[in-house]
């Protein structure tokens, strides 16, 4: 996820004077919302999907912002039916505002079957048979496969760069080190904030998705 500031935190003012308040979307894109209820809503309805459901396709996971955005409009009109008016206390039309949620939640529904997320789906998964079970354990056993490779290639591009820098670092005197800002200080801090950070980031997003794997095992 992009590490943008809660709701609370931070707001964002359009040309109109208008305060928004941003949130990170599936696909790692940014929308901005209304309210910061609206903001939290999102924010916790994002987090419940991407950690019950595995959607490792971009595809899939545009299709999850879509379905976000459905969802936080029918939020948003419940809000307004229930207390009669809009957030700029205009007056609602009650009937018109049900008959927008009827048509969204039905395209909710259909987003929700293709996603593989929607309860007749679940109930599938977990009556699942034994040659369907072995599939999805293949599956999971190539993803693993996938995730070393790429550990593999960081590992390697890593390694080629630390080699660079000391050796660099071995041939030059200290006037050269300091002209190319590469003391032992510098290198260990490459090493904590390039080396370290990128395998930790490719590791938890591994991590995440065992933990659903684990769940539904």
């Amino acid at each position: 996820m992009s590490s943008l500031p809660t709701a609370q935190q931070a707001a964002n003012s359009n040309p109109y004077g208008i305060t928004l308040y941003p949130v990170a979307t599936p696909s790692g894109g940014e929308i901005n919302l209304q309210t910061p209820e609206e903001a939290d809503w999102y924010d916790q309805r994002r987090d419940q999907y991407l950690q019950q459901n595995m959607l490792p396709n971009v595809s899939d996971l545009l299709d999850l912002d879509r379905l976000l955005q459905l969802e936080v409009m029918v939020f948003r009109w419940g809000q307004w039916i229930s207390q009669g008016f809009d957030y700029m206390h205009t007056l609602i039309d009650a009937q018109d505002l049900q008959k927008h949620i009827r048509e969204y939640s039905k395209e909710i529904r259909e987003l929700k079957t293709a996603l593989g997320i929607d309860k007749v789906t679940r109930d599938k998964e977990k009556g699942e048979s034994v040659p369907d079970y072995l599939t999805t354990l293949l599956e999971r056993a190539k993803m693993f496969g996938y995730h070393r490779n790429r550990q593999y290639e960081l590992a390697v591009t890593l390694m080629y760069e630390l080699r660079s820098m000391v050796l660099t670092h071995d041939r030059c005197d200290e006037i050269e080190r300091a002209e190319l800002d590469l003391s032992h200080d510098t290198i260990m801090d490459w090493i904590r904030q390039n080396m370290l950070a990128e395998w930790d980031t490719l590791d938890e997003a591994f991590r995440r998705e065992q933990k659903i794997w684990i769940r539904e095992l």
